[in-house]
């Protein structure tokens, strides 16, 4: 059970360094390998998102990536709506969470996938609609992954992108976003006794490892590649994801 969900933590971890995005694979590794039930998986991969995005901010502030006029809106949106989306997860079934997290990160990845046409949207806006805009997609992500105990990246990144934010501002705005968004959803969970507390250490740490070594990457590739990587492989994610409803 340990190597198999300590190699699987490293990975993800890595994923979420190099793309802000992969934490929800970390739910159904908690249920095969660590023998969790699902809210339990949910609640403790939601709490150990506070850590990884702990580093990946600390690191992605050293290169200058995270832009805080973009990132700060969707803290304040997600921070308004993440503890009543956790609170949710406590009433309802999974697999129709799956599903609608699923969907919404699948539409909004092939519609990024799109050919630019024109200027971008985000940038066809004021100072004051950028602020709206990006406080809404705040609020849609931090309920949404409360509900569902996935790291906000996976729904902010595909729907900042969709709306035409630069992908390294994406990512970063990810990478504080994780933090934000599970403090205040596990609250509720450690609220419910959901937290499995032994497991969630050393998990964290093979995390971090993976953090580390991903924001590299990030940094090191090129940025049209970089938005290509991040996109597919949400659209991955979300197509597991509505897998994994399907089958549950």
């Amino acid at each position: 059970m340990y190597m198999p969900l300590a190699l699987s933590s490293l990975f993800i971890g890595f994923i979420i360094g190099a793309g802000g995005v992969g934490g929800v694979l970390l739910i159904p590794a908690l249920m095969f390998f660590g023998g969790l039930s699902t809210h339990q998986a949910m609640a403790t991969a939601l709490f150990s998102f506070f850590f990884t995005g702990i580093i990946a901010t600390y690191i992605f502030q050293r290169y200058g990536s995270i832009h805080w006029k973009t990132t700060v809106p969707v803290l304040v949106g997600s921070l308004a709506s993440s503890y009543a989306g956790a609170s949710v997860n406590a009433r309802l079934s999974s697999p129709a969470l799956s599903l609608l997290l699923a969907g919404i990160v699948i539409l909004s990845s092939l519609y990024s996938l799109r050919p630019a046409k024109g200027a971008r949207f985000a940038d066809r806006l004021d100072a004051r609609g950028n602020f709206l805009l990006l406080m809404c997609i705040g609020l849609f992500t931090g309920f949404l992954c409360g509900m569902t105990g996935a790291g906000g990246g996976i729904v902010s990144t595909p729907v900042m992108l969709l709306f035409g934010y630069a992908v390294l501002p994406c990512i970063g705005t990810a990478q504080v976003l994780q933090s934000f968004v599970s403090a205040a959803g596990s609250l509720s969970n450690y609220s419910n006794g959901f937290i499995v507390f032994p497991l969630v250490w050393w998990v964290t740490v093979c995390e971090l490892v993976g953090v580390a070594l991903g924001v590299r990457v990030a940094h090191n590739l090129p940025l049209d590649s970089l938005k290509k990587y991040v996109t597919w492989f949400c659209l991955v994610i979300g197509l597991l994801i509505a897998a994994r409803g399907v089958l549950e």
